[in-house]
């Protein structure tokens, strides 16, 4: 299956973004355009969405970060993305633009072993084709 032999099967909005799920199970998470910060109540709020879309059941996460790369989260945030992305996602790839953006995140992800596998990346192709070729 290609990139291009997939479809939605779930798609919801929450306040900063589009949450799908894609027939080849992999949730995608896509922030508006305009949106330039994330607060706990955000995060909360599309947990509870990724936890109904994939049931309880671990999926691949893509995150677009592309358009948004000042998109503003605390250690608040990151701490609850850490204590809780492995209940949606058993590996997790992020689009950024910025390739210091890249090097600065995989330096620190090195650092801090995350719960499951991250990887950023500069497009989104190259995000969903690693998020396939896991073994998982």
């Amino acid at each position: 299956m290609n990139n291009l032999d997939h479809h939605i099967i779930h798609e919801e909005k929450c306040e900063i973004g589009d949450i799908v799920l894609r027939n080849d199970k992999i949730l995608m998470f896509k922030p508006f355009k305009d949106v330039n910060t994330c607060s706990i109540d955000h995060l909360k709020e599309m947990h509870n969405i990724f936890l109904d879309l994939t049931k309880g059941v671990p999926h691949l996460y893509f995150s677009d970060n592309s358009r948004n790369s000042k998109l503003g989260i605390g250690s608040a945030e990151k701490t609850f993305i850490n204590n809780t992305i492995h209940e949606f996602a058993k590996a997790c790839a992020v689009s950024e633009d910025s390739a210091l953006v890249r090097y600065m995140s995989h330096s620190f992800l090195y650092l801090y072993k995350p719960k499951i596998p991250i990887k950023l990346f500069k497009t989104e192709e190259d995000s969903i084709n690693w998020l396939k070729s896991l073994e998982l």
